[in-house]
């Protein structure tokens, strides 16, 4: 892998993993496009610590009042969500390989593109009201389901916090919250199972961690910003178009 190619990476990653697209369904894709296949797990390791620091940084004032109070209730509720998503992350992971390795993605993509429009048809509260814990653990379900490549975590964590009736902003930065344990768990779990690797060189590792965490910096302040306002439809319909974009290549383009 050069380093232009641990750029471009570093950059979806980043990018994808906040954004309502599916970071998983982008690297695999990407990875065909620019003719790297599968990427490494010590890569994906560099680049979701890219992804945490930037997600750290963009709600250090969440994490800040969860390290003065580790017993509020935001604590709770975080815990609470994260229980679901280990076990259903953990049940695909053993069971799914073979969707894991992108047997389903344009499916899923589709599936991803009608939750972010039943957003949009979601009254939601104007104003910011207390996470029940039952609405936690459906949303940590929800984010243990997008294990699956193609399902955006941040895309169906959102549109379920949405469609329980929390206003866009709230969902999302619950959403961004609860990701962080997963970023967390997810590379320690895979460092100790595969290890890091030795297939890239130092220099493309550095260059991706440093795109994934400029990226992903750059899209969590940019959803936060955007859903003050906006409804997510756009990224539903960029997912729908991609979709049909998939279905061509694999029926009459053939381009990767």
């Amino acid at each position: 892998m050069t380093v232009l190619e641990a750029i471009i990476l570093g950059l979806v990653q980043g990018l994808t993993e906040f954004l309502p697209v599916s970071s998983s369904g982008h690297l695999l894709l990407f990875g065909k496009f620019l003719g790297v296949g599968t990427v490494s797990v010590g890569f994906e390791l560099v680049c979701h610590l890219g992804t945490l620091a930037a997600v750290c940084l963009a709600m250090r004032k969440d994490i800040a009042g969860i390290i003065k109070k580790p017993f509020s209730r935001q604590v709770r509720t975080v815990i609470i969500a994260t229980i679901p998503t280990v076990i259903i992350a953990g049940a695909i992971s053993y069971f799914f390989r073979d969707i894991l390795e992108g047997s389903m993605l344009v499916y899923c993509f589709i599936i991803t593109g009608i939750l972010l429009l039943c957003c949009g048809f979601a009254s939601g509260q104007n104003e910011e009201k207390r996470m029940l814990y039952p609405h936690a653990a459906v949303i940590g379900a929800a984010q243990g389901i997008a294990a699956l490549p193609g399902l955006s975590r941040s895309g169906v964590t959102m549109a379920t916090a949405t469609l329980l009736g929390y206003n866009r902003e709230q969902s999302a930065r619950f959403s961004f919250l609860i990701s962080i344990p997963i970023i967390i768990g997810s590379s320690i779990v895979e460092l100790a199972l595969h290890g890091v690797g030795a297939d890239v060189g130092a220099a493309a590792l550095f260059a991706a961690l440093v795109s994934s965490f400029a990226s992903g910096l750059a899209a969590v302040t940019f959803m936060l910003k955007l859903l003050k306002k906006h409804s997510l439809d756009g990224f539903a319909i960029y997912l729908f178009l991609l979709s049909v974009f998939m279905l061509l290549n694999d029926y009459a383009l053939h381009l990767f």
